[in-house]
């Protein structure tokens, strides 16, 4: 019986202790699951060119200039992003002073296959550009374009592009554009951490009706080659461009460039664009 009893005291006793054990005992505090990204970001940069080429045609009579852009990202999944914003750039002053292009489109990933599709608008705000066929006062237009890619090895990329306006340079009339191109990542690494690439394009620019007829535009073949070094957001890049279009060709008397008959803005050229490309979400 005093077993018993001792027993029930014993228990009593620790039972009685445990309450107080416990509050002594330190208590973790919550932690609230991180909160998910948001799927919206903005990408902006700028660059500084000593030649504006665009399809091997310096849109910037061979001097320099100055572009940006910015841009409205959506992640509606980890496969499609959806985007619209405008870019940029100076122009010779003899045609007109800066071209203004808004787009808008959709990007896809499947692995390694990437797609990108959309629409562009080639605007040139102000007086001063006449349409190569029409009596218009304006050669802004819309053109449309997918741009497919796919990434074979960790340094090797290569990809495609195909453009079409039915209303190029606001004639009334087409143009189209195919190219391909590729891009390979050097393999070494420069001092304070610089990276390097090769890359280069080969494209093939066609005209329909009027613009050959009226404007004398020619079909052309144009190809480039560079180099790029890369550190954190601001990249250096020198490349080649040249065209097979001849000189008295329409797209190279009246491009947006101001060019005069025999001008050279559609042949060899070899210039450096510096940019600085980031998002607003890399730098929160």
């Amino acid at each position: 019986m005093k077993k018993v009893v001792l027993s029930v005291v014993a228990a009593l006793a620790v039972s009685a202790a445990m309450p107080a054990f416990a509050a002594d005992m330190p208590v973790k505090a919550y932690k609230a699951p991180a909160p998910a990204p948001s799927p919206w970001d903005i990408a902006f940069g700028t660059a500084f060119t000593t030649d504006y080429v665009f399809r091997g045609i310096s849109q910037s009579n061979k001097t320099p200039a100055v572009q940006g852009y910015f841009e409205l990202d959506y992640t509606a999944s980890p496969w499609l992003t959806l985007y619209a914003g405008v870019w940029g750039s100076s122009l010779y002053s003899g045609f007109a002073s800066a071209e203004l292009d808004p787009n808008a489109g959709a990007r896809f990933s499947f692995g390694k296959f990437g797609l990108d599709v959309g629409a562009l608008y080639y605007g040139y705000p102000g007086p001063g550009a006449t349409a190569p066929v029409s009596a218009s006062t304006s050669i802004s237009f819309w053109e449309f374009y997918a741009k497919p890619s796919f990434k074979v090895t960790d340094w090797l990329t290569v990809g495609g592009v195909f453009a079409y306006s039915d209303n190029g340079f606001n004639s009334g009339t087409s143009e189209t554009y195919y190219a391909g191109n590729a891009s390979v990542a050097l393999p070494w690494v420069l001092p304070m951490g610089v990276t390097s690439s090769l890359s280069g394009e080969i494209g093939r620019q066609t005209f329909g009706g009027p613009l050959k007829t009226v404007a004398l535009f020619a079909d052309y073949t144009t190809w480039n080659v560079g180099i790029a070094f890369n550190y954190k957001a601001m990249t250096l890049d020198l490349r080649y461009s040249d065209t097979d279009a001849p000189t008295t060709a329409g797209q190279c008397t009246s491009a947006p460039s101001g060019g005069a008959a025999g001008s050279n803005i559609c042949k060899e050229t070899f210039f450096a664009t510096l940019k600085f490309d980031t998002t607003l979400g890399s730098i929160k």
